[in-house]
């Protein structure tokens, strides 16, 4: 806990020192109402896997298992330096035992997403909030029903004018429930995002004095 403690405390002072030197000698990172928030990932690969530590028989068992992850983040300013957005989430595995033919394919499904509302200051420092619902489903017929709420603060470096490279430091509350059995799990997040600003302007343009 010390640790996390910490680290915290250094990743604000970090961000409240490079909104000082944002605010010094650059434009100020305010954006206009009508400007879209754009951002997101996509990965997947497949390998074959030779497995036999994780079964109870001890028989290696050769296998191919395939992923795939898409995260997007888009968003619109309903007035200058507020916006609105979704966040999605969607992650799929599938897993086959090559070894034993007959055997069915393994999947499982991941799906969460919701609303966000973000914040900016004149300094380019920025607050966000978002919540999501969801559900984790596999082929065996199991399903569970997922939330998540986050709060966060986060910095927005634009290194020109339509992108930014954006460190944020999140507190993130995760449950998973079927029936009356709940999992759930509560704590800081660190992460950095790349978002794209189309229609991007930007609200003042008068560089501040050094």
């Amino acid at each position: 806990m010390k640790q996390v403690i910490l680290l915290v405390l250094f990743l604000l002072i970090t961000v409240f020192v490079f909104a000082q030197e944002n605010e010094s000698f650059m434009f100020r990172a305010k954006v206009k109402h009508g400007s879209i928030l754009l951002g997101g990932s996509a990965s997947g690969f497949a390998y074959k896997t030779s497995d036999n530590l994780h079964n109870t028989t001890g028989v290696k068992e050769d296998g191919l298992k395939i992923q795939a992850n898409l995260n997007a983040k888009n968003g619109y300013f309903i007035m200058n330096d507020l916006a609105i957005g979704l966040n999605l989430n969607l992650y799929h595995e599938s897993t086959k035992i090559t070894s034993d033919p007959e055997q069915e394919p393994f999947r499982k499904t991941y799906f969460l997403g919701g609303p966000f509302v973000r914040y900016y200051l004149i300094n380019g420092v920025f607050g966000e909030a978002g919540v999501g619902l969801g559900k984790h489903s596999f082929s065996d017929g199991f399903q569970s029903n997922l939330l998540e709420g986050t709060l966060s603060v986060g910095y927005a470096f634009f290194f020109n004018e339509k992108f930014s490279i954006e460190p944020m430091l999140s507190f993130r509350y995760f449950r998973q429930s079927k029936d009356d059995k709940v999992y759930t799990t509560m704590g800081p997040l660190v992460g950095v995002g790349f978002q794209s600003y189309l229609l991007r302007k930007r609200a003042h343009v008068i560089k501040i004095g050094l």
